[in-house]
C-alpha cells in the first residue's frame, strides 16, 4: 500500500545518504520505476493486518478474500505477502516465512575443480594457474 511504498522510499534514501556519510557501503540514489514495465506489485507486512482465513484464503486489507491456487503448504506463519500482477494480467502471491535452521551438511574431503581457459591452460579451485603448453610455438622455434 502507500504506507509501505513510503517506508521503502525512506529506507532507500537513508541507505543512500548513509553511504555518502561512510556509515555503510556506497549506494546509488533511488531510481524511479520504468514507465515501460507493466508489472505492478503491492506488499503487505504484518502491520497491515492481513491474515490467512480458516478456509485457506488470504484476506488482504482493502481487497478482501482472494482465491488462491496453492503450489505448496506454508511451513510456518508468513510475515509478509507480496502480490504481483505481470504484463499478461496474471496475479501471483509470494509469502515470506521464517523457517528453522537448515541441517548441517557433513564435512567432506577437499576436492579440486578445474577451469579451462584461454589465458591459462587450467586454473585449479585453490587459484593455482597452469600455463598453456604452447606446443605450436615450441615447434616453430625448433
Amino acid at each position: 500500500m502507500l504506507r509501505q511504498s513510503l517506508r521503502d522510499l525512506d529506507t532507500a534514501y537513508r541507505n543512500f545518504f548513509d553511504g555518502l556519510k561512510g556509515k555503510r557501503p556506497r549506494m546509488g540514489p533511488p531510481r524511479y520505476k520504468s514507465r515501460k514495465d507493466d508489472r505492478q506489485s503491492i506488499r503487505f507486512t504484518a502491520n497491515a493486518s492481513w491474515r490467512i482465513t480458516t478456509g485457506g484464503k488470504p484476506r488482504l486489507p482493502k481487497v478482501g478474500d482472494v482465491r488462491v491456487k496453492w503450489s505448496r503448504t506454508l511451513p510456518s506463519t508468513p510475515s509478509t505477502v507480496t502480490v504481483i500482477k505481470d504484463a499478461a494480467g496474471r496475479y501471483f502471491a509470494s509469502f515470506a516465512v521464517s523457517t528453522g535452521p537448515e541441517e548441517v551438511l557433513p564435512a567432506t574431503t577437499p576436492e579440486i575443480g578445474i577451469d579451462l581457459g584461454l589465458g591459462h591452460f587450467a586454473v585449479l579451485s585453490d587459484g593455482t594457474g597452469i600455463d598453456s603448453p604452447r606446443l605450436l610455438r615450441r615447434a616453430e622455434n625448433a
